[in-house]
């Protein structure tokens, strides 16, 4: 998959990556957890979820879950985006 970077300086878009994973399982909270989720994540979950979403972009399939990244190490910022189709 070829990846284009797009960024405005301070956030930047880009497909999530199996890396990702500790981040995105640290920024669930209780709120996040009740409310958005109804559960807590797994690993394995998150993982399956990351994969699948790469292969979306690799297919150019209708999932295009992407991370945003801040600051100048780019890390995930704790917030995907799954746009609905």
């Amino acid at each position: 998959m070829h990846e284009v970077k797009l960024s405005d300086g301070i956030t930047t878009p880009s497909p999530l990556h199996l890396d990702d994973v500790d981040a995105h399982l640290a920024g669930k909270d209780e709120l996040l957890v009740r409310y958005l989720n109804g559960g807590p994540g797994t690993r394995e979950g998150v993982e399956a979820y990351f994969r699948h979403g790469r292969e979306q972009w690799e297919i150019a399939g209708s999932l295009r879950a992407f991370g945003i990244r801040a600051g100048t190490d780019e890390a995930l910022a704790g917030v995907s985006l799954r746009p609905w189709a």
